[in-house]
């Protein structure tokens, strides 16, 4: 434990005291994002971030300011933001009443900032707190084309020129600036202050206030998020971009920037592209309601790495590759998390389901969309074929969940098969309004662009969604279906006459989803009262499922 004493004399035996009351280790891993809320980050409100940084490349160092301001939810003297340790941390103040910086005592657990205001600080105060450090962020060790890990990215266009950019999805956005980081907790905007080489483009969230020239022939690029964003979702890219840029038309009726940053070397490939772009988000905005970040823009940044849902600027590195399906893949998935991961966020991560599941199915009516259902059934195949059974979906059982203990395989696909189920029981057309109604609840909301449009959400409320439309109670289906690793087991038997079918579960709520058998040519549905059903099939031929619905496993006696 390291402890900094730059706290005016008169407060030090207060702070001492505090100091007293607090743990000697830190049991949180560094690298590692969510999970239980701490009591000193629980009491804040986080509304604003401001971000400051000198990025060194040649050195692969950064060096600046972190400002949080925050309410206070209750009474409070200590709060935590949490920070990688590969940084140093040289003063950290606070600003008091009258608006004067004030130095503070503050220590490090861990990647734990554990901050001593000096005083009692009241429930509903305004707070802001400024962290100073530097040092060198975490690194992608040998970072490769396509590659994808969370970290800094040093790597160098194809002439040589510097090509940086960064992910911290599992291990949290503490891996390169102080924060609360939890995804319960998204600040309501944030300003970033990045100062590069000239001859350099900074392409960041948000949009851009301007651009500042400085003596030492460095740039500072001024970047601001007017709208709720969660921390893993704040990025930075630099590169001697050029730019392709249009207007796009939204179905709200409002007009904002696209605006595709692209290495100079791909500058043509980019433009002739930008169309397959396009035509994505024209697609998703008809299936999901209103891009919801138009008071900024939408950005692409072409990237090292694969890509990534950071939020008004995605991360595009999938070389202008479209898949068997018409699609570029990457660029639409990536795109469909501006709805499900960006502006509806999972405020735990045992329900990251909700990003990557819905994003993933969304591929699959998109293909639907351009060459008919029987492509739709085809896609749909994939995610019932690749259901990896090793969690649950949902881990609920166990409390708040960590990134990466909730990160797991079939958060995608699995989730997505789960997702076409659903449309067999609801239908097509209720199917898609479960969807855009889990985007925006209230149709009202698809007009509003100052961030309300944001929220936390989880399963609870999707599945409240469902049942709504579908008008009966849906607990047997979301129950079963994710809350076990395992998939229901469909038993079928013939006894000469008839064929008998029943449900395998693992939970005492009797799964009831009807299934269809094709008899002499002829498509019936069986209900499934209790989850047993019965359907005379003598001297026919049979098929059961013959469209590949129902996400289950098929044992016949």
């Amino acid at each position: 434990m390291k402890t900094i004493i730059i706290a005016p004399m008169k407060n030090i035996l207060f702070l001492f005291c505090s100091l007293l009351t607090t743990s000697l280790f830190s049991q949180r891993p560094i690298y590692d994002s969510g999970g239980s809320l701490l009591a000193e980050q629980a009491r804040m409100d986080v509304h604003y971030y401001d971000l400051s940084l000198t990025v060194d490349i040649d050195k692969q160092w950064i060096e600046g300011s972190l400002a949080v301001s925050y309410t206070a939810l209750e009474d409070h003297d200590k709060i935590i933001l949490d920070l990688d340790t590969t940084f140093d941390v040289s003063q950290i103040n606070w600003f008091n009443k009258d608006g004067q910086e004030t130095t503070t005592l503050w220590e490090r657990q861990g990647g734990e900032l554990h901050i001593y205001m000096g005083e009692n600080l009241e429930k509903g105060r305004e707070v802001t707190v400024k962290v100073y450090y530097s040092g060198h962020p975490l690194a992608v060790e040998n970072p490769r084309k396509y590659g994808w890990a969370d970290g800094f990215f040093w790597a160098e266009t194809p002439s040589g020129k510097p090509w940086v950019g960064n992910v911290s999805v599992l291990n949290g956005a503490d891996i390169w600036w102080p924060c609360k980081d939890h995804p319960s907790d998204e600040t309501d905007s944030m300003a970033m202050n990045i100062t590069v080489e000239k001859g350099l483009t900074v392409a960041m969230n948000g949009h851009l206030r301007g651009i500042s020239e400085n003596d030492d022939g460095t740039n500072t690029h001024h970047w601001f998020i007017s709208t709720p964003v969660n921390n893993y979702a704040v990025t930075l890219n630099i590169a001697p971009y050029k730019t392709v840029q249009t207007t796009f038309n939204s179905v709200s009726g409002d007009t904002f920037p696209f605006v595709f940053y692209t290495i100079p070397e791909h500058y043509e490939q980019a433009k002739e592209h930008l169309k397959y772009f396009e035509r994505d988000l024209a697609f998703l905005e008809k299936l999901l309601g209103p891009y919801p970040f138009r008071a900024d823009k939408y950005g692409v940044a072409e990237t090292f790495y694969y890509g990534m849902e950071t939020q008004s600027i995605i991360a595009y590195g999938n070389d202008f590759r479209l898949n068997e399906y018409g699609f570029d893949f990457l660029h639409f998935h990536e795109l469909a998390h501006e709805w499900f991961a960006n502006m509806v966020t999972c405020r735990d991560w045992k329900d990251w389901w909700i990003h990557e599941g819905f994003a993933s199915y969304t591929e699959s009516l998109y293909a639907e969309d351009l060459k008919g259902e029987e492509t739709y059934h085809q896609y749909a195949s994939r995610y019932l074929k690749g259901a990896q059974n090793k969690k649950p979906v949902v881990l609920s059982e166990t409390g708040p969940i960590s990134a990466r203990e909730g990160y797991h395989s079939d958060v995608y696909g699995k989730g997505a098969a789960i997702l076409h189920s659903l449309r067999y029981l609801l239908g097509k057309e209720k199917m898609y309004e479960a969807l855009r109604r889990m985007a925006y609840p209230d149709p009202a909301m698809e007009k509003v662009t100052d961030g309300s449009q944001c929220r936390l959400s989880d399963t609870d409320e999707f599945q409240q969604i469902a049942e709504r439309l579908h008008g009966k109670s849906l607990e047997w289906f979301f129950h079963n279906y994710l809350m076990y690793k395992e998939i229901p087991i469909l038993k079928s038997s013939f006894d000469g006459k008839a064929l008998k079918l029943s449900w395998l579960i693992q939970s005492n709520i009797p799964f009831e989803m009807p299934v269809q058998v094709k008899v002499g040519g002829k498509l019936k549905t069986v209900k499934m009262k209790g989850g047993n059903g019965k359907i005379k099939v003598k001297g026919m031929d049979y098929e059961i499922d013959p469209r590949g619905w129902i996400l289950c496993e098929k044992e016949e006696n």
